[in-house]
């Protein structure tokens, strides 16, 4: 038994311990018809008749750019990528007579094999292939600003360069064989790119259509439409893999079978993805609007899914329901809550720099930014036109490339009074001074559990942790994600509690770590106590993670800032029947300077100074800084990238009732007074 082999079966066994029984016939229904799918059954590669009354959809995207949309950086970014190739996270893909290869690994250069798709085991491809590049590049995010370029310009250049990627895709990607048939969700993503791009160059009456080259492109595409929307909901993600998949499965096909309303085998098929999107919205999403997988990117992620199935079916009269809204509402006044003054989101949980679609050129300077541009629109909110002004973002609506209904201020269905700061079913807790305003002192405490659905897949053993940000300049940091499949060890470290700005008991994670998308225990943190009286925010949790140990340890942790004082108190008390050995680590920007001061410590910004002193008996700070063996030190702001940061460790040995007391206090490098925005409209403190 090879290596790989041992390392997959593993994998399986621990997989396998995490779901429910009912799961398991799922599973096996699942093996039987792949293969035989494989062998000619219940496959697509016939397409139906044409429906009597087949249709095109009506465009959920502008086909008109308004002269608040940037078209120079439209054309700019479409020009760079028919020049120089497609960007994939840290590397730039090349084209060969005007397109990449469809099926080879763009970071290693190797061809994946051209089996069925179905029988490709993607998490343990030989030669460190990461399949995430070659997803990345086949999910056509990247064709929308080409599709764009032609809308500004009208230059038919724009149209060939997308004629000659459609046509090599298809030639290269025949279903069902191959990397880009393993995925259901991809399938997803690549629809709804593909709806976008379709409704930008015209529809059915592009030029890109005309002749009988032009017709012969449009029947090879209808075919592969036809099949993604077959692939994509015969192998939905239910059970302990229903998360942000079976969401994204579920879009691609409402928003496919809208855009292209060809057969009637598949009006059935989008009644279905609408069911499940409105059940997986209010399953993954919790009331507060929090996603349940407990981390940003993806409820980002899960939120553009939705969104695009809304919108599309606005536009072809088949709404959603009055709760599915609501819960998108609150998804998105979440996303404007943890979102600084900077327009930044931290990066708590897994990120991968995921995107479902991307628009140049529209005033946003980050994909969350878009979300509450089309949710200040749709849902006619004063609080998140307030935050995007404060970002600078105005003319919002005159710069959406989305066909959104404009729904009138206070109405019913705009947010609360003021964005929360508590998200009691979710897992978070803001306090601070001044939050959203320019002046904003901003501290983010994870109270929420570990992740979603038993697995986990996306969530950080991170319960308890403290994040700290000044004018959206980071001091207490979250490090991140880095990378998946192709570093196991930074993949566990990433994920693990030592990671985090949190404690860890005899030196283990919260949780056991079970694979790269896997953790085998459930953590669950609880509030015990919250009060703001106007000038002092107190919070207390704990978390059950360390039950588990031999001597149990429930960990707590309370939070007391003083808006007057700028002063954070962090207390850890730990409830244990014997001794153990405890680690605490407080992650720094790279772009702080740490240095001893005194009997502490202070980290220094260009905003202001961070001063730390700690009150634990007997114990030893060290600082490390991009260690590799454990690893250790390090931050990731981009998908694969990585760079070295300042992590204080304070390790001692903790007693029954004990307590570790951090001290901080922030100095401004000016007055802090309370510094005028555009609007007061969102003071929350």
């Amino acid at each position: 038994m090879t290596a790989l082999t041992t390392q997959r079966v593993q994998w399986l066994m621990r997989r396998l311990s995490r779901i429910y029984p009912a799961e398991i016939p799922y599973r096996i229904v699942g093996v039987v018809r792949a293969q035989l799918q494989e062998r000619g059954w219940f496959d697509a590669s016939h397409l139906p008749d044409r429906a009597p009354d087949a249709t095109f959809g009506r465009t959920w995207v502008r086909q008109r750019h308004s002269p608040f949309v940037d078209a120079l950086l439209v054309v700019a970014t479409a020009d760079q990528i028919i020049a120089q190739g497609a960007k994939v996270f840290d590397i730039t893909v090349p084209f060969c007579d005007g397109s990449p290869d469809w099926n080879r690994d763009p970071k290693t250069g190797i061809e994946i094999p051209k089996q069925f798709g179905l029988s490709i085991d993607f998490r343990h491809i030989a030669g460190g292939v990461d399949i995430k590049y070659l997803w990345e590049l086949n999910r056509h995010v990247w064709w929308v600003p080409i599709a764009q370029a032609y809308v500004v310009s009208g230059d038919d250049k724009y149209l060939q360069a997308l004629s000659n990627l459609l046509d090599s895709w298809l030639a290269a990607c025949q279903y069902p064989i191959g990397a880009n048939w393993s995925s259901p969700v991809e399938h997803g993503i690549r629809l709804i790119n593909w709806s976008i791009v379709w409704h930008l160059i015209g529809g059915s009456t592009s030029p890109i259509f005309d002749g009988d080259k032009g017709k012969q492109l449009l029947d090879r595409w209808l075919t592969s439409i036809y099949q993604h929307l077959r692939f994509a909901s015969d192998n939905y993600s239910f059970y302990s893999s229903a998360d942000n998949h079976l969401i994204g499965e579920a879009a691609g096909v409402f928003v496919g079978a809208h855009t292209w309303d060809y057969w009637s085998e598949t009006r059935s098929l989008r009644t279905r993805a609408k069911g499940i999107l409105e059940e997986e919205m209010l399953k993954q999403f919790s009331p507060d609007g929090v996603n349940l997988e407990q981390a940003m990117c993806y409820h980002k992620f899960s939120l553009e899914f939705l969104l695009a199935s809304q919108l599309c079916g606005a536009a072809n009269s088949d709404d959603f329901s009055p709760a599915y809204k609501t819960r998108v509402c609150s998804a998105i006044e979440f996303t404007a809550a943890v979102m600084d003054c900077a327009g930044r989101v931290p990066t708590i949980g897994d990120s991968d720099d995921g995107k479902v679609f991307s628009f140049v050129g529209d005033g946003a300077t980050s994909p969350y930014q878009s979300l509450l541009a089309i949710g200040a629109v749709l849902f006619g909110s004063r609080q998140l036109k307030s935050k995007l002004y404060e970002l600078g973002v105005e003319e919002i609506n005159e710069r959406l490339w989305l066909v959104v209904p404009e729904t009138p201020e206070a109405d019913g269905k705009s947010l609360s009074t003021e964005l929360p700061v508590r998200f009691d079913k979710g897992g978070y807790v803001l306090l601070g001074r001044y939050l959203h305003l320019a002046g904003e002192l901003r501290i983010t405490m994870d109270v929420g559990p570990l992740g979603y659905n038993r697995i986990a897949g996306h969530g950080h053993a991170d319960a308890l942790s403290v994040l700290l940000s000044h004018q959206g300049e980071d001091f207490l940091i979250d490090p991140g994600t880095y990378c998946y499949n192709a570093a196991p060890e930074f993949r566990k470290y990433f994920r693990g509690t030592s990671a985090h700005n949190t404690v860890v008991i005899d030196g283990t994670d919260q949780s056991i770590y079970g694979g790269s998308f896997l953790w085998l225990r459930d953590v669950v943190s609880e509030v015990h106590h919250f009060s703001d009286d106007g000038v002092k925010t107190i919070v207390k949790a704990s978390h059950n993670g360390y039950l588990r140990l031999g001597d149990p340890v429930r960990h707590f942790r309370q939070l007391t800032f003083d808006r007057d004082s700028l002063e954070l108190v962090v207390e850890d008390r730990f409830e244990c029947a014997k001794p153990h050995r405890c680690k605490l680590h407080w992650h720094f920007s790279p772009e702080c300077l740490l240095e001893v001061d005194g009997d502490g410590w202070v980290a220094t910004r260009e905003v202001g100074t961070l001063s730390l002193q700690m009150e634990f008996a007997d114990c030893r700070e060290s600082i490390v800084v991009g260690g590799d063996s454990p690893p250790m030190g390090w931050v990731s702001k981009r998908f694969y990238e990585k760079q070295p940061t300042q992590v204080l460790v304070v390790e001692g040995e903790i007693r029954p009732s004990s307590t570790i007391t951090t001290k901080f206090k922030f100095s401004p490098s000016a007055p802090l007074i309370q510094v005028v925005g555009k609007t007061m409209a969102l003071q929350c403190s």
